[in-house]
């Protein structure tokens, strides 16, 4: 039986986590079925914005640890990855938000952090608690933490382990939406459902990794970088589509990312 599931309507893909009854604790079929998830979508022209979310009252509390040696390592073993996903969120073309419906720990935070955009429950705890658990934490948190939230506040999360509350990690600039439980998904759906409706798919794809290269780019070299996506998307269809539809005040008829619209120099 598989341990995610993934629903694609208007052009909003929703991957749900499937083992409620453990709080969706994080399994090996998840690390497989995640990444794969995460590859389809990003192939897949008719995904426009993905969402990704938790069944039951969990969005995912951390390592599945029913096995008590599953942070040691052995000679033995296969080669360990702090970012075991074929695919990472980052690796998409596509927006990727993530509706913590309720608790995301350890390994589930850092799932949540490579999002692009979080909506939290405010009954949740959310936490790095690797550091309490002797390992070091994983899913590019320590890359993505002091970008997120400033260094002092990932320092504490990370070396401290401390937990939030959703209010709190508002406040500490970990997401940028908290209401309650039963609220995050609805949310974040309409969040995508905008998105994929009024939103150049082409363009929100560029943005994305414009952003993400920037983080480590020089001001002047992301300029440049910025121009010539800039040049490009005014050579593509969507940019006419976007303009006749403001004048003609319709909503617009975007073309679906396919493979060849996508510039090569990002």
């Amino acid at each position: 039986m598989a341990d995610t599931d993934i629903d694609i309507q208007d052009g909003v893909a929703l991957i749900r986590f499937l083992r409620p009854e453990r709080m969706n604790t994080f399994s090996p079929g998840m690390v497989a079925e995640l990444g794969e998830h995460y590859r389809a979508c990003d192939a897949d022209p008719s995904v426009r914005v993905v969402v990704l979310t938790g069944s039951g009252t969990a969005f995912c509390a951390g390592a599945d640890m029913s096995d008590a040696g599953v942070f040691v390592a052995t000679g033995d073993g296969p080669p360990v990855s702090s970012c075991p996903l074929s695919f990472q969120a980052w690796d998409l073309r596509k927006p990727v938000i993530a509706a913590c419906n309720g608790h995301a720990i350890g390994i589930g935070l850092g799932i949540a952090l490579q999002c692009d955009m979080r909506v939290f429950a405010i009954e949740g705890k959310y936490g790095v608690l690797q550091n309490r658990r002797g390992v070091v934490a994983d899913f590019g948190v320590e890359y993505l933490l002091p970008r997120i939230t400033g260094l002092e506040r990932a320092f504490e999360l990370l070396v401290r382990g401390n937990r939030l509350d959703g209010v709190e990690a508002r406040e500490w600039g970990l997401c940028a939406r908290a209401v309650p439980a039963e609220e995050v998904l609805p949310l974040a759906l309409g969040i995508a459902q905008d998105m994929a409706r009024n939103c150049s798919p082409l363009v929100m794809g560029m943005h994305k990794r414009l952003l993400m290269r920037g983080l480590d780019m020089p001001r002047e070299e992301l300029v440049a970088l910025e121009t010539r996506a800039l040049a490009f998307s005014m050579r593509c269809p969507d940019a006419r589509e976007g303009g006749e539809a403001w004048a003609g005040k319709r909503s617009p008829q975007w073309r679906d990312l396919q493979e060849g619209d996508w510039p090569e120099f990002l």
